[in-house]
């Protein structure tokens, strides 16, 4: 007979996954194993079994960390494994199994020799792990040279100096407005040779933290390099030279897009806690984050203007972080009389509502919702379709391309009896009134549903889209403005039986999915 090897979901959440022969098998995130967590990555794991010798090859792919019978695996490793081994594709999550069938005679012997295997802290004749904190005391080393290193495809880069040692405590600045500003003068560096210190002081504070056992870390974002208008290689001669310039030690993570990773989202923190840290839990009551986008209005010091954004306070709000501006961390200002504008939108403001029953009508109709990109049509137009056992069927713009197809398509549902929702943002006068006119035409009542959804409101939730890698398409500030310069408050003259108001209603496939909708997301 010839063996075979799967990987087997303990909860039998999914199918079990065929390992062939010599043949590597990525899993992660996706369909197949029905992982949505954002902190698990598509590619997270390699395997490839041998089937004659019954191992099996793993590889920690992603950048958090997998497991092997409650193990940390290190990231690019490989770990020959048997059968009988639990694999984590998140460390201490998704848990599954390697079997081979039929299974070798002596499998229970080979993972009892793995897991020592696995724990280099522990001794060999010792069935019990050493506790943590001994762990982690035993593996924290100052780094002994210069490295880069990126993640996600360089959707973030990472920087280590020599002598950069991890600790509880930890010391984060922004960058540009922060501990640097341009030579020039201008908002924006000409060139990656363009910035001086901000302030004289600036090197010796830094010093001082170094001093008092905190690890120093940069956090920036830097768009321009993932859209290629500034070279990665010439970026990191930049960083070479501010951490060089402060004589300090320090770790630069640089966000290149716009997803996960760029402040106010919280990836580069997460990378740094559960990554490069050695293990050590940070000190959030102790450590602290220093940025100049901190939604100071304009004025808030003579001449100045307002921040360009509010990135760095709302990333310490999303990590429950002390902030302090640059003015206040190096210079010893007071804030207490800065204007500080707060963000239109709080997402931890948002609650789930009840399902309006008055969007179900009895009578054959045309519904036409109206609202911003983002502001919940589709999902309550999914709702009404279930609720009304699929009396009701949607038309989408987004899936069709133009009313002119959504209207043909309506007036075949019509005419098998079906009531029809307009699912597009039809903000004005005209783009209503095709679909007051074709009801008025078909003998048909028509009302309106407008989203109570607020611009920045929708502007979340397309950001959240983004992250999330939902497929969906992503929205640019254009059009957003455009609908909000369009937008006429719908009334019953236009020809509607009634106008309702309806609520936004979160629907969150899981725990971690709302945690991160329930952060700022926008850096304005």
């Amino acid at each position: 007979m010839v063996r075979q090897c799967v990987l087997r979901c303990l909860l039998d959440s999914h199918a079990p996954i065929s390992l062939p022969h010599k043949v590597e098998t990525v899993v992660g995130r996706s369909k197949i194993t029905k992982i949505k967590d954002q902190a698990c990555s598509r590619n997270q794991l390699s395997l490839t079994a041998d089937c004659e010798l019954c191992l099996v090859e793993i590889k920690q792919l992603g950048i958090n960390p997998s497991g092997l019978d409650g193990f940390a695996l290190k990231k690019d490793s490989a770990y020959n494994i048997k059968h009988g081994s639990k694999v984590e594709i998140l460390l201490n999550q998704y848990f599954h199994v390697v079997e081979f069938d039929p299974p070798p005679d002596d499998s229970e012997e080979r993972r009892t020799s793995l897991k020592r295997k696995l724990n280099d802290s522990q001794d060999s004749d010792s069935k019990k792990k050493l506790p943590k904190t001994e762990l982690v005391n035993m593996s924290v080393q100052e780094c002994s040279e210069n490295k880069w290193e990126d993640i996600e495809n360089g959707e973030v880069y990472i920087y280590t100096a020599k002598g950069v040692r991890s600790s509880p405590k930890i010391a984060a600045f922004d960058m540009d407005g922060t501990l640097i500003k341009t030579k020039s003068g201008k908002v924006h560096p000409v060139d990656t040779n363009d910035w001086q210190i901000l302030f004289p002081c600036v090197s010796q504070k830094v010093a001082e933290k170094h001093s008092d056992g905190f690890k120093i870390v940069l956090l920036s974002n830097q768009s321009p390099i993932g859209s290629g208008r500034v070279k990665i290689e010439e970026f990191k001669k930049k960083i070479e030279g501010v951490v060089a310039k402060l004589n300090i030690p320090a770790q630069v993570y640089i966000a290149t897009g716009k997803g996960f990773y760029r402040k106010p989202s919280t990836g580069m923190w997460n990378v740094l806690a559960e990554l490069k840290n050695d293990d050590l839990p940070i000190d959030m009551d102790k450590s602290f984050y220093v940025g100049d986008a901190a939604g100071r209005a304009a004025n808030w010091a003579p001449g100045k203007k307002k921040d360009h954004s509010m990135a760095d306070i709302l990333l310490t709000k999303n990590l429950g972080l002390t902030f302090y501006t640059p003015e206040q961390f190096f210079l010893g200002h007071s804030i207490t009389n800065v204007p500080m504008t707060l963000p239109e939108f709080n997402p931890r403001d948002v609650k789930s509502t009840p399902f309006n029953e008055r969007l179900l009508s009895s009578e054959q109709e045309l519904l036409v919702l109206v609202g911003y990109p983002g502001s919940g049509k589709s999902f309550i137009a999914k709702q009404i379709e279930e609720k009304s056992r699929h009396k009701y069927v949607t038309v989408c713009r987004d899936i069709l391309g133009s009313w002119q197809k959504c209207s043909a398509e309506a007036i075949k549902l019509l005419q098998q009896g079906k009531s029809v929702i307009v699912d597009s943002t039809n903000p004005d006068l005209e783009s209503r009134g095709r679909w007051t006119s074709l009801a008025k035409e078909k003998g048909l009542q028509c009302r309106c549903a407008k989203m109570a959804t607020s611009k920045a409101h929708a502007q979340h939730n397309n950001k959240f889209r983004e992250i999330m890698k939902i497929k969906h398409g992503i929205v640019n500030d254009i059009v957003f403005n455009t609908y909000k310069s369009k937008f006429v408050e719908p009334t019953v003259k236009e020809g509607f039986k009634e106008v309702l108001e309806v609520k936004f209603n979160p629907d969150f496939e899981d725990e971690q999915a709302e945690k991160l909708y329930k952060m700022y997301l926008l850096e304005k």
